[in-house]
């Protein structure tokens, strides 16, 4: 290389900020790599290693010119390498993506490319006035993939609460795919009760989860609002809201939390779990709460001493709160009545 040209290029480097910001981008390139490599059943053709005319034939690709560009990414990016003109799988990430955690993995890609960028992208508009996303329906099943990250934590946090405890009767509002149900059965097989969801098609997926995993004896999956849910299962050791509480705005949450005291019996356990606010210390939270400012049916974090706050206002005495990771504001509650 002419010296001249090296000299120019270190004169480019020193403007400040560029090299730091030029490493983001490359990772955002590599991330819209993986999605759209993952998207097109690229990642999964490439289980084994295929020829350009091989993986053409077998995607039925009908604009090579884009093919061949999205090729040259992989490569550029490193995590596509060829061998003998064979592509293959050379980059952790797309190896993880297709390997055994490689739904939830690939989730958590989806929503950085899809929603989390959305809000971004339209941040400026919608606070300026501009109509909020209204798109919440479609993100759910994301969402529920990648929030599978979390199960083995939350899990550790109920077992402390259920674990060796006679007969306990639970509610889980937002029951989602039943993860919960069955996490409180696996810790102690005294337990029964409820899963309540208002998304119809949540509800379907958790009644065949639930039969799945041979539990219909112990739960019972039904679809409602808990506002007009009926009582006549009340009360209940244990009643969760887990990720579901920005799904209230702040002045209903009195009305659901005064709901839900009712519903508890003597000692009974109300489980919170969620993130908080993050208060400019935890990024995962505060990129949560953008997307929660830009959507229509989702509400501010709410920061952790008002939901203490409103818990000791509605007769929960004793509150526990538990930090699942250090600098995290993803938290879990448990508040005693009595």
């Amino acid at each position: 290389m002419d010296l001249r040209y090296t000299l120019s290029f270190l004169r480019i480097l020193k403007i400040p900020g560029l090299y730091p910001l030029m490493k983001d981008w490359q990772a955002s390139v590599r991330i819209n790599f993986i999605f759209a490599a993952y998207e097109s059943g690229l990642l999964r053709a490439l289980s084994q290693p295929r020829s350009r005319s091989t993986l053409v034939d077998k995607l039925q690709i009908k604009r090579l010119e884009l093919f061949d560009a999205l090729l040259d990414v992989g490569l550029a990016s490193k995590e596509l390498a060829v061998k003998n003109d064979k592509f293959f799988i050379k980059g952790k990430r797309s190896k993880a993506v297709v390997g055994v955690n490689g739904d939830m993995l690939s989730a958590i890609i989806q929503a950085s490319v899809t929603y989390y960028s959305d809000a971004y992208k339209n941040a400026a508009a919608r606070m300026y006035g501009e109509d909020l996303g209204d798109d919440l329906d479609e993100i759910g099943e994301i969402i529920a993939r990648f929030s599978k990250m979390t199960e083995p934590i939350i899990k550790d946090f109920l077992a402390s609460l259920v674990r060796g405890k006679n007969h306990m009767s639970v509610l889980d509002v937002g029951c989602g795919s039943g993860f919960f149900l069955r996490s409180v059965y696996e810790l102690n097989n005294n337990v029964n009760g409820i899963g309540l969801d208002i998304d119809e098609a949540v509800v379907n997926q958790a009644k065949d989860n639930i039969k799945k995993w041979g539990l219909a004896e112990k739960f019972e999956i039904h679809h409602g609002n808990i506002s007009s849910f009926s009582n006549r299962n009340a009360p209940f050791d244990l009643i969760s809201l887990i990720n579901i509480l920005y799904y209230f705005k702040e002045e209903a949450r009195v009305d659901l939390v005064k709901n839900l005291c009712q519903r508890l019996a003597p000692n009974g356990i109300l489980v919170i779990v969620m993130n908080f606010h993050s208060n400019g210390k935890d990024v995962s939270a505060a990129n949560l709460n953008v997307v929660n400012n830009s959507l229509k049916g989702l509400n501010p974090l709410p920061d952790i001493d008002g939901i203490k706050s409103l818990l000791k206002q509605c007769g929960l005495s004793k509150i526990n709160i538990h930090q699942f990771m250090p600098g995290s504001s993803f938290l879990g509650i448990a508040a005693y009545k009595g």
